[in-house]
């Protein structure tokens, strides 16, 4: 069965191809994206917002460094 992802902006199912579900990662690698807060690990995630959060960190942390 092929996902089909709706491009909703409601809210990203399971039935969504970029839908990334806990079951789809292993443990290590959920808490790890779970700690930097760019996963939930008991509801998963759109990997569209995945990459968005991911790239706001990396700038944020990035535009930090100079700082004192």
């Amino acid at each position: 069965m092929i996902k089909k992802c709706p491009f909703n902006f409601d809210e990203c199912t399971p039935q969504c191809a970029l839908f990334i579900a806990p079951d789809d990662l292993n443990e290590l690698v959920a808490n790890r994206l779970t700690s930097v807060g760019v996963y939930d690990k008991h509801h998963g995630m759109c990997s569209f917002k995945n990459q968005a959060l991911a790239k706001s960190r990396e700038i944020f942390e990035k535009s930090q460094v100079n700082k004192f």
